[in-house]
């Protein structure tokens, strides 16, 4: 028998895979996030000092 397909053309198996790829990827990308805010933050605080506004 065949794997049923969802209106997306996936099946229940290439969907886990393709939801499982997303979610590393999101990771990935909050992860590039916040380590970029935190850099800028290390460069210049700016909730702490009005000195980067010069």
């Amino acid at each position: 028998m065949a794997d049923s397909q969802y209106p997306s053309g996936l099946t229940e198996d290439e969907a886990k895979e393709f939801h499982s790829l997303f979610q590393n990827s999101m990771v990935g990308f909050l992860g590039a996030c916040l380590l970029a805010h935190f850099l800028a933050w290390a460069w210049c605080p700016w909730l702490l000092s009005a000195a980067c506004n010069a």
